[in-house]
């Protein structure tokens, strides 16, 4: 999905990650979000500086993957300890990835703008990251990861 267009980099990110707000304790995981919270902001700032559909569509797709990827790693390491809410939590990966997918369709396809994504993502990873993965970091830290 690489493109051979410049990606703008957003002189103010669409996401602003704060350590405070946002870490959950487990560093390869903040690491992990963090680097979607920078794909977003790239998203946004490809539609609203650059205003290229195009390359800002393929983005998106990209984003998509990468959370597929992120969702994935954490969903082995709860089974590796063995995590309660593994399922529920599995379940809700599940949605907001067809969720992501619909949207994408729907933005190719003319039926939506471009920003519908940026905001979808945003709108989900902060309560995601906030409620969501809070809930198996204390798990994951009685297990060894830091």
């Amino acid at each position: 999905m690489r493109s051979s267009k410049t990606i703008p980099e957003p002189e103010t990110p669409f996401f602003v990650w704060s350590s405070v707000e946002h870490t959950i304790g487990v560093t390869v995981f903040d690491e992990e979000h963090q680097r979607l919270a920078a794909l977003m902001s790239q998203v946004h700032a490809t539609l609203k500086d650059k205003q290229d559909r195009a390359l800002a569509q393929n983005l998106m797709g990209a984003l998509i993957y990468e959370t597929w990827v992120h969702f994935d790693h954490e969903e082995r390491v709860m089974a590796e300890v063995g995590f309660h809410g593994r399922e529920a939590h599995v379940a809700e990966h599940a949605a907001l990835i067809q969720q992501a997918k619909d949207l994408l369709k729907k933005v190719q396809r003319g039926d939506l703008n471009s920003q519908a994504m940026p905001d979808f993502l945003v709108t989900w990873l902060i309560p995601h990251i906030q409620i969501t993965d809070r809930k198996y970091a204390a798990c994951l830290q009685r297990h060894g990861f830091r």
